[in-house]
């Protein structure tokens, strides 16, 4: 479990191979900071379910999701976070309850890796799962619908006004 922006995908871009080898502080996932933090710059909370030793999972993480957390405009930026697809290490859940990877993919019928979901700040999904890796080199099209897709729908959720009737 680990947090794209954070220590352990710096030190792998930093190209400092002392850096990269450095074990990563493990700071407990909690998935309610984390799609609070997202929901300040108006972006879903993106989250990658991999499993271990899957090369589709680093392709996707290295080539598409690790780019998306070092945008130079903050606005831009998104919160990316890896869950393991199998994984029952406890986790601070979207309502602080304890949840697992495995226990969130199950909820998102997810059950294949890599699978990238769209969330808003109560892991409620924006947009369709992307499933599986890039076979036909259009991943970054479909990835950038997706976030499209996900903030579109936090911007309609924002300027809506209590009383509203919805779209």
């Amino acid at each position: 479990m680990r947090l794209l922006a954070g220590w352990a995908m710096y030190a792998a871009f930093a190209g400092s191979a002392e850096a990269a080898a450095k074990p990563a502080l493990a700071a407990p996932v909690d998935l309610r900071a984390d799609g609070a933090l997202a929901a300040k710059s108006g972006n879903p909370l993106v989250v990658l379910f991999s499993l271990p030793a899957c090369q589709y999972c680093d392709v996707v993480r290295r080539n598409y999701l690790a780019p998306l957390t070092r945008l130079p405009r903050a606005a831009d930026r998104l919160v990316v976070r890896e869950l393991e697809l199998t994984a029952t290490t406890p986790l601070a859940g979207f309502n602080g309850e304890q949840s697992s990877g495995s226990v969130l993919a199950a909820r998102y019928g997810l059950q294949v890796a890599p699978a990238v979901v769209m969330l808003d700040r109560e892991g409620k999904l924006l947009a369709p799962p992307l499933l599986g890796g890039d076979v036909s080199g259009m991943y970054g099209a479909y990835l950038d619908r997706a976030v499209g897709e996900a903030r579109a729908k936090l911007a309609g959720a924002a300027s809506a006004r209590p009383g509203d009737p919805p779209h």
